[in-house]
């Protein structure tokens, strides 16, 4: 009997081929015409699924971030309801928010590094890009989460934790990338760093910084 293989729907293959042109050429540098040819369909088949090129791109991101936002929140009901009427530690709140990216990367690896490989290229384009297809899904998991750090360290001024959750971020997708290539440290590490360790690293590095003193203005 013949080994039956995995049907991929028109709608997943061009995702598929969308996002791994928009990570190459750019969201700009990527046109109708590349997707078409390298998913082998006509341009009323993505209309039809997607509307525009601009559609398209709203779908690239969603199937990404949509996921990986949802099980951040719900870590951090969970956080927030084990706590109850008392404040949640800074660890918890760090966890809910480290934790759900780094099981992607253990999950679907695939998945982790087209998202790395999207985000950076939105970074770098123009910021219309970044507006309208990146910080919608963000809004409301940033003011969840500044929500919860403000009840774990109360004495810390709201522009510190802008900051400091944005170098916290920034630690974190380039932490998920260099782990992702152990082929660029520059050392060989006793044992591999396994998920678990990683989180807690991530979480303790973050965590001290979160609570330091409040950077004096001049």
């Amino acid at each position: 009997m013949a080994k039956s293989s995995k049907v991929i729907s028109t709608k997943d293959r061009i995702l598929e081929v969308a996002e791994r042109l928009f990570a190459e050429r750019g969201l700009d540098g990527t046109s109708m015409r590349h997707i078409t040819e390298a998913a082998g369909v006509n341009l009323a088949s993505v209309n039809y699924h997607f509307g525009s090129k601009d559609g398209l791109i709203a779908a690239v991101f969603q199937r990404h971030l949509v996921p990986l936002n949802q099980a951040r929140l719900a870590m951090l009901d969970a956080v927030e309801t084990e706590a109850g009427s008392r404040a949640p530690t800074i660890e918890a709140v760090l966890e809910a928010f480290i934790h759900p990216t780094v099981a992607r990367e253990i999950d679907s690896p695939r998945d982790s590094a087209a998202l790395l490989g999207l985000l950076g290229r939105c970074m770098s384009e123009p910021a219309v890009y970044f507006e309208k297809h990146i910080r919608p899904h963000f809004e409301a998991l940033k003011e969840r989460f500044d929500a919860a750090v403000a009840r774990a360290l109360p004495e810390l001024p709201a522009d510190e934790i802008f900051w400091r959750m944005n170098f916290m971020i920034g630690a974190l997708h380039h932490a998920i990338d260099l782990w992702g290539r152990p082929d660029k440290m520059p050392f060989s590490p006793d044992k591999p760093l396994d998920a678990e360790g990683l989180v807690r690293r991530l979480i303790s590095f973050t965590a001290a910084g979160l609570r330091a003193p409040a950077a004096e203005q001049d």
